[in-house]
């Protein structure tokens, strides 16, 4: 009867397996890598890049040439600062190639023509954009372009540890014509808000592009143009006041068609001969005292008194630091979500007076809030 016989071969030792097992790894390892060089470039070459294109257009009847405009594509990060620049043909047109996308940095484009800043963001997430055009106009230095429209002062609340009272303004300020105000040389030239004597923690906020703001005798100044169309300003800030009450004076250089001055009920008393009594508004479930004056002129000053304010207890001087802490990281935030209550408010009222037939105004005139001011404020 046929048996199988039994293999006698020797097993290789255990340890020269193991060798051969790694050297079948390093094979493998080393043929991943050779396939990994080859088609890199190739999927690396396969990512587009994008183009961004697009054209200056002048808006101003009649206005002057755009070809030859540097414009600058913006790149910005955390760790990203990179510009890039080209110029306009003879037709105004522009583009940027082989651009990278990055989703951690934000891209747009800016021209600066005849010393106005112009610009927009793009988002490049979806892809190359479709192509945009950056609107331009002619300048001009002269401040009858500029008009005022609603000015809005919140005085919202005081305290009395440190005796001061915290203030927020909206300023709305309009340019009626088809040229962008550019501001001279002069600092008069400037656009100029007061502010009280003593005043402190200024902040501001604006839509206008490229602006910056510097220290003034009464208050600050914008550095920037101003293009056709309305344009917001908000700006907080505190100021002093010593007893019970505050004066508080402020200016209109460009006048102001509707202005709305509002202290919240039990805070404090507003009082002003020049605006009459205040009546009762409620904003957000809030009942304010409500100051209203429409039709100023340019150079238009008002005053109002502050009453009711307290002083401070022995305890709460010794307080004035921690309150201090308190605005600086809390002040601003509900200045801010109440401000957004009264911008409402004030849509919603001025919808009711064009509804009850109230005076209406120059179309060319943008409706809103603010106001450019010169001279102490408080």
């Amino acid at each position: 009867m046929w048996s199988q016989q039994p293999d006698l071969t020797p097993s290789p030792p255990a340890g020269l397996l193991v060798n051969r097992l790694r050297n079948l790894a390093g094979l493998f390892a080393l043929f991943g890598l050779t396939v990994w060089l080859w088609t890199a470039p190739a999927a690396l070459a396969q990512q587009p890049t994008l183009v961004v294109e697009g054209e200056v257009v002048n808006s101003t009847p009649g206005g002057s040439d755009v070809s030859g405009v540097t414009v600058v594509l913006h790149q910005e990060s955390a760790t990203v600062h990179d510009d890039l620049e080209t110029t306009s043909d003879q037709e105004g047109r522009f583009r940027f190639e082989r651009i990278d996308f990055d989703p951690a940095v934000q891209y747009g484009v800016t021209v600066r023509y005849q010393g106005a800043l112009y610009g927009r963001d793009l988002d490049l997430s979806a892809g190359s954009p479709p192509p945009i055009t950056l609107t331009v106009y002619d300048s001009v230095d002269t401040e009858d372009v500029l008009s005022s429209s609603l000015a809005s002062v919140l005085f919202a609340s005081f305290d009395r540890s440190t005796q001061t009272v915290s203030a927020l303004e909206i300023a709305r300020i309009v340019n009626t014509s088809d040229r962008a105000y550019v501001p001279g040389p002069e600092p008069m030239k400037l656009l100029r808000f007061g502010l009280p004597p003593g005043a402190h923690g200024l902040q501001v906020d604006t839509g206008l592009r490229g602006a910056d703001f510097i220290q003034v005798d009464r208050g600050f100044a914008l550095v920037a143009s101003v293009p056709p169309g309305e344009h917001e300003v908000m700006f907080t800030y505190r100021f002093p006041y010593s007893g019970t009450e505050s004066s508080f004076t402020k200016s209109f250089i460009y006048g102001v068609e509707h202005l709305r001055v509002l202290a919240p009920e039990g805070e404090m008393r507003l009082s002003s001969d020049m605006l009459g009594v205040a009546g009762d508004v409620v904003i957000g479930g809030q009942t304010y005292q409500l100051l209203e004056a429409s039709d100023l002129p340019r150079g238009t000053r008002i005053s109002l008194r502050l009453v009711g304010l307290s002083r401070p207890s022995l305890v709460q001087r010794f307080d004035r630091r921690f309150d201090d802490i308190r605005f600086e990281y809390v002040g601003p935030v509900g200045l801010g979500l109440l401000m957004v209550a009264l911008i409402g408010f004030i849509l919603w009222r001025r919808a009711k007076e064009s509804r009850g037939g109230a005076n209406t105004h120059p179309a060319s005139v943008v409706e809103g809030g603010g106001e450019l001011q010169d001279g102490p404020t408080g």
